[in-house]
């Protein structure tokens, strides 16, 4: 039997919704901390450096936002607990700055194939709803950061959405916040890279990470070997 998908689900990862989770026309938030995000740093320069230099331990600090693909086929949607609800979760477009990355590239999918051509993606591997409350789902995503001059590196983060408000008739599905997962010490796991990232490593965590029906917004911050 084929699980019917609310509509109003379909937003969730509009993570500029749920995991833009902001709009197609918007590549990144544009601040006030530009200095801040960018660390002075000069990408190319930094690309240039010697493949063999020592690994150093960085801090790392991005403030983010995404929307859901929405170009990716309503068949590939990872669906959640389907024997039971049927939450669809979507492979979500990243837009941004950190530090050692610059401006995001952000993520471009082919509009007739729905497949993925480049740019920052964030794509769910796995999900639970936490079926005591039904107000939490438990989720893993691979996400790629593409740095301004093409180098990127990899994550694997454990991700739990929260829906905390409600509407008539049940629970609201279309705002809430998002973290780390209990159990995991951080909630993202760098796990390697390409160019200057190549056998990068570190971890990140969430702060201030909400979303909505137009989308979701959420810093990082945390360390990077590279």
């Amino acid at each position: 039997m084929k699980t019917r998908i609310p509509l109003k689900l379909r937003s969730l990862f509009t993570l500029a919704s749920l995991f833009t989770f902001l709009l197609f026309m918007s590549c990144s938030q544009e601040t006030g901390t530009d200095g801040l995000i960018d660390g002075g740093e000069d990408l190319k320069a930094t690309t240039a450096k010697s493949s063999n230099a020592k690994k150093v331990a960085k801090s790392i600090y991005g403030r983010l936002s995404n929307f859901a693909d929405p170009n990716q086929p309503e068949e590939d949607l990872l669906i959640c607990n389907p024997e039971i609800y049927g939450f669809p979760l979507t492979r979500n477009i990243i837009s941004g700055r950190m530090t050692h990355l610059g401006k995001l590239q952000m993520g471009v999918s082919d509009p007739d194939t729905g497949e993925r051509i480049s740019g920052c993606f964030g794509v769910p591997v796995s999900c639970e709803i936490n079926t005591e409350t039904f107000r939490q789902l438990i989720t893993v995503y691979e996400v790629t950061y593409v740095a301004a001059n093409g180098d990127e590196f990899r994550t694997i983060e454990q991700v739990t959405i929260n829906f905390p408000n409600d509407v008539e008739g049940g629970i609201d599905y279309t705002t809430g916040t998002f973290g780390g997962t209990e159990g995991f010490e951080h909630a993202i796991e760098i796990v390697g890279g390409t160019g200057r990232f190549n056998g990068a490593n570190g971890y990140m965590d969430f702060m201030n990470a909400q979303f909505g029906p137009d989308g979701s917004t959420w810093e990082l911050v945390g360390e990077i070997v590279y």
